[in-house]
């Protein structure tokens, strides 16, 4: 009788413990759904989609290979622009100046949201410049052909990277040497369609890539109608020039103007000729991508 009675006991303390055991399962199962649940919803899918957006904005340890590669992300993020200007910065208006601390800097973009820039040379040997390795100091000008003024920014070079020091806005000198003054003649071959007719070479020399070769470069002539369809974008009140260390006097007869973008592989380049005082569009390539 004993060991029937002890049988039993055991036999309940057994269902007992199954029990307790399917039970602590099912609530452990209810936990983690609630648990998976909660972290589902603590990251929204804009914080997932700015976490992704940090990431891809990271500016690489390349950022100063060239000037243009520093340029681009320098105008393109913010905290790196923060951390490339020599404060406190200077800000020269003809005869006032400014300096600004860290806590006055505000994000310049200075370009357009095109992010077209051009480049002015003399002469053909210069263009070599830009991809010099060699060069310390940079300094862009932003030409104002409206009421003919100049901002120029200056660039230097230390311990391999490069720093905003200076910003100067001045009035540019106008003077016709040997005839039309180059950005007079700018200003409306780019903003007047007749008057660029009238100030086209004929034969217009034109060089882009070959479509069946890209590694080659096809040499031919444009017909007006031609040029027009080809023409690259100009801008019409303002330019830029990126100041390698090339002259650029109002005295030379020739101008190249390298039309560019950044990060988008636009490379248009115009070449002009002074003759009998009139400068006239001769040469025309487009090498972009």
């Amino acid at each position: 009788m004993k060991s029937i009675l002890l049988g039993y006991v055991l036999l309940l303390m057994v269902v007992s413990c199954v029990g307790q055991h399917k039970r602590s399962e099912s609530l452990s199962d209810e936990q983690g759904i609630e648990l998976v649940q909660t972290d589902s919803v603590s990251i929204s899918d804009e914080e997932l989609s700015d976490t992704l957006i940090v990431v891809d904005e990271v500016v690489p340890t390349t950022a100063d290979a060239s000037f243009i590669d520093f340029l681009y992300y320098f105008i393109s993020d913010e905290e790196f622009q923060h951390s490339r200007v020599q404060f406190p910065v200077s800000f020269y208006d003809e005869t006032a100046v400014t300096r600004l601390t860290s806590d006055e800097w505000v994000f310049d973009p200075m370009f357009d949201s095109d992010q077209l820039y051009t480049v002015i040379f003399d002469k053909e040997e210069d263009l070599e410049l830009e991809n010099g390795s060699s060069t310390t100091s940079v300094q862009i000008d932003w030409i104002y052909l409206s009421d003919y003024h100049i901002r120029r920014y200056y660039f230097e070079l230390k311990d391999d990277r490069w720093y905003l020091e200076a910003v100067n806005k001045e009035k540019m000198t106008r003077t016709k040497h040997g005839g039309e003054n180059f950005y007079d003649f700018y200003h409306r071959f780019a903003s007047d369609s007749i008057f660029q007719s009238e100030r086209l070479s004929e034969p217009l020399l034109f060089s882009t890539v070959d479509p069946e070769d890209e590694f080659s470069v096809l040499e031919t002539t444009l017909e007006r109608g031609q040029w027009f369809a080809f023409r690259p974008p100009m801008p019409t009140e303002k330019l830029t020039n990126i100041r390698y260390g090339q002259k650029e006097t109002e005295e030379s007869n020739t101008k190249i103007v390298e039309f560019k973008g950044l990060g988008n592989g636009l490379s248009n380049t115009l070449y002009f000729r002074r003759i009998h005082g009139k400068w006239k569009l001769y040469k025309f390539e487009d090498l972009g991508d």
